[in-house]
């Protein structure tokens, strides 16, 4: 077992180490004695960023706030106890307590006459979620050790319901609701105050560090510290095991298994995926079933490999946009005939302006031939839909893609292939790159997610100037035309085509949604 000297300082216990030592035990540990700078991503960082645009946006709508000052948690909890004590106060923000060495900092908090407080957390997501609770639950039990009591505890978030107008501003009023939870907060207040104990605990042992790496190592979000744990698991980690709930997980990791290896394929309870999976690593080969042919070839020329890329923001931006509504600003196709001619095309918009009539306008004109789309992910297509109630005239362009019929290729090779590097999550760059060889392009500036983000953010910045618009925008197009390619690819080899893919190559390629289809049954073990 390794050791650890514990921290000279004491640290108190604040939201952070307490959404640790939900998420891991061991990661509650490490993140007391030795904490590590965080990696954010560029999404993690524009949620952020949404996120004080929006608790500033809702401490608007509280008249006579004051913003609680202190360099330190010390004196702000100093200071907010003094504006309490005084009484003239409506409204804090950023109030902040500290009591039984642990310390919280609230949203909004609203003084009764009586002296009772109020605690409003304000929150970027649709709906109230578990986690909001258990963080509100966590504040109150802090500020009654403090000495005061609470009254009601609200959590402010978005209407999924609202509909844009247009422009930058917000009417409070429209974009935010309230949820009175002050009842379901005292229902798990002894729970959350267990845990609270326990985790103080558990900071001064570190027999956590043996504990084994597991799904929880990436959900609700990935742990700083698994690069580091991830250099002990074995080849085939358990977390890598598809359709794995917590529960067997649990199970499994109580009867010592942490490795795919020490699994028996006759093991009840497994399912179809999990057994190939088992066979597949063991075998150290590729296993595609029957089906997976038969359905690439069951297709309607011409065929578009498409690529549709989107961006998703919590505060919608255009007219008729919902909060976390998904906004296309870019596509790419491949569109193979059945002689073998394939031709190319696509479209990327990068500015502030909306993307979307063109976007749509521009896919429908590639589409009009009529055949078949061929997506990695068929939800790209739900994005499309949305835009019928915004884009009342550009219906007819957007019936039109929809109504193509269409070939979700992810679904088909999460139920029918099984390779050995292909575990757990699959991407379409992972994919390609196991069964076709195929690299991402890594060498322009646009090449994954976070580039993606970092690039629609600059194009939309109004000083942006427009000869790196243009650029942003080649390099949108190239990135959903890479995606394009590898669809492609993948389908010409798992179909067989071989003769058609080398035919396709030889010619130099010319630049230029629908019912969804139903996948066989999964197979069922004799």
């Amino acid at each position: 077992m390794k050791t650890r000297s514990t921290t000279k300082v004491q640290r108190r216990f604040d939201k952070r180490l307490f959404e640790a030592g939900q998420q891991c035990l061991k990661r509650l540990y490490l993140d007391y004695h030795e904490p590590v700078e965080e990696q954010e991503s560029e999404g993690r960082r524009i949620m952020s960023e949404t996120g004080k645009q929006l608790l500033q946006l809702a401490r608007g709508a509280f008249a006579r706030g004051v913003e609680v000052e202190g360099k330190t948690i010390d004196q702000a909890a100093d200071k907010t106890q003094q504006l309490i004590a005084a009484g003239s106060v409506f409204a804090l923000f950023g109030a902040a307590f500290v009591a039984d060495g642990c310390e919280v900092r609230t949203d909004i908090l609203v003084r009764q006459k009586d002296g009772s407080l109020d605690i409003f957390e304000v929150k970027s997501g649709t709906k109230v979620k578990g986690r909001y609770l258990t963080d509100l639950a966590l504040q109150a039990i802090v500020i009654e050790r403090a000495g005061h009591k609470v009254h009601g505890v609200y959590v402010l978030y978005l209407d999924k319901t609202y509909k844009h107008t247009g422009g930058t501003d917000y009417s409070p009023k429209g974009l935010v609701k309230s949820a009175d939870v002050t009842e379901r907060v005292r229902r798990i207040q002894p729970r959350v105050a267990e845990q609270l104990a326990a985790f103080q605990r558990q900071t001064k042992d570190d027999s956590a560090l043996d504990l084994p790496t597991g799904t929880f190592c990436t959900a609700p979000f990935p742990c700083p510290h698994l690069a580091n744990c991830s250099k002990q698991e074995p080849e085939f980690p358990l977390r890598s095991f598809p359709d794995l709930t917590r529960e067997i997980e649990r199970e499994l990791h109580e009867e010592g298994i942490a490795d795919l290896m020490q699994l028996d394929e006759a093991r009840p309870s497994l399912t179809f995926r999990q057994r190939r999976t088992l066979q597949c690593i063991k075998q150290k080969e590729t296993i595609r079933e029957p089906f997976v042919k038969e359905e690439l070839l069951h297709v309607e020329f011409p065929l578009h490999f498409l690529s549709i890329a989107t961006t998703t923001e919590a505060l919608p931006r255009f007219v008729g946009q919902k909060p976390w509504q998904a906004l296309p600003y870019a596509w790419a196709c491949e569109t193979l005939t059945a002689g073998g001619a394939v031709t190319q095309s696509g479209f990327a918009y990068a500015d502030k302006d909306d993307p979307r009539p063109e976007f749509a306008q521009s896919l429908a004109k590639q589409l009009a031939s009529g055949g078949m789309l061929i997506l990695w992910n068929a939800d790209s297509l739900e994005c499309v839909r949305s835009l019928l109630e915004p884009l009342a005239a550009d219906k007819q362009a957007i019936r039109v893609i929809l109504a193509r019929p269409h070939l979700d290729l992810q679904r088909l090779l999460e139920s029918g292939l099984f390779h050995p590097n292909l575990l757990g999550e699959r991407g379409l760059a992972a994919t390609a790159k196991a069964i076709c060889g195929i690299d991402a392009p890594t060498e322009q500036d646009v090449f994954d997610e976070d580039s993606v983000l970092r690039a629609i953010q600059k194009a939309s910045t109004p000083r942006t100037r427009a000869a790196t618009k243009e650029k942003i925008a080649a390099d949108l197009r190239s990135y959903a035309q890479s995606q394009a390619a590898m669809l492609l690819a993948l389908w010409r080899l798992l179909s067989d085509k071989q003769e058609a893919a080398a035919e396709a190559a030889a010619k130099p390629a010319k630049k230029t949604a629908g019912p969804r289809k139903q996948l066989p049954p999964t197979p069922v073990e004799d």
